[in-house]
């Protein structure tokens, strides 16, 4: 997908950091947007801000682990823009703890945010964009967490690796359509992921050994980050050429090779 002036773009978690940022460099290219995410005065800041680009734009809050809210807000969207060709499935929460010391409830939470809420992004947009016949794009953001383990994050994870999984069988399945896929896999970036407990369902805070956590995050973040208008280019050329995987962090090449290495050790010689 290359035209965007002519195109709808859903973008969930689209009030800050990756979300926003996306919203902002397709915004600048002409595409009309619908914008959701779970924090109210975050959304009407980031309305505001680019109500200075001449599209046409809507916001609605929605928390995507709620499936009825998320239909309701499609058909809104629906009814408003007619169609939607960009599906951006960016909302998620960081969480996890060391096995058998978490709770299940927050392994819930983890699953029905950055599981289930890309789940029902494309059961329900995906049957329109295929009864298009227009070019359409999905992007779908994992992490590097998709595909390295990393202890004290098992739920964050599971829920990475299942959203890498998902989006493959889906290149698979759109190979046929105009529909390109593609799997956000970024490391650190500077956003607001190690504060996400400030939306989790028991509006209770960090226990000690998750602020100690969060506070080591938080230094990775700082340091190593990059920014999110970065994260955005990427998925913009990702989508341009029909990319299945988005990788930022060319430093992180060696844990994958070592991965790869032990995988391809492991597995049966023929």
């Amino acid at each position: 997908m290359k035209d965007f002036a002519s195109k709808v773009g859903f973008i969930t978690g689209g009030a800050s950091g990756i979300g926003y940022a996306v919203a902002e460099a397709m915004a600048k290219r002409g595409m009309s947007l619908m914008l959701v995410d779970i924090e109210a005065d975050t959304l009407a800041e980031a309305a505001a801000k680019l109500a200075v680009y001449d599209i046409q734009l809507e916001t609605a809050v929605l928390d995507v682990s709620d499936l009825e809210s998320y239909q309701k807000v499609a058909k809104q969207t629906l009814d408003h823009f007619g169609k939607v060709n960009f599906l951006f499935n960016n909302a998620g929460v960081g969480s996890g703890s060391i096995a058998g010391t978490g709770s299940i409830e927050d392994w819930r939470w983890t699953v029905e945010v950055n599981l289930m809420g890309v789940v029902y992004g494309i059961e329900t947009f995906l049957p329109g964009m295929r009864d298009s016949g227009e070019p359409c794009h999905i992007v779908n953001t994992a992490s590097m967490a998709g595909f390295l383990a990393a202890p004290g994050m098992g739920s964050y994870t599971a829920t990475k690796f299942a959203v890498v999984g998902y989006s493959e069988t889906l290149d698979v399945e759109l190979e046929e359509y105009p529909i390109g896929v593609s799997v956000l896999c970024p490391a650190w970036v500077k956003t607001r992921i190690n504060e996400s407990r400030r939306n989790h369902p028991d509006g209770q805070g960090l226990s000690a050994e998750e602020s100690d956590r969060a506070r080591e995050i938080t230094a990775l973040i700082e340091n190593e980050g990059m920014d999110p208008s970065e994260i955005a280019e990427l998925v913009v050329r990702g989508v341009e050429n029909d990319e299945l995987y988005l990788f930022s962090h060319a430093d992180f090449w060696p844990l994958m090779e070592k991965r790869l290495e032990t995988v391809k050790a492991a597995y049966p010689k023929p």
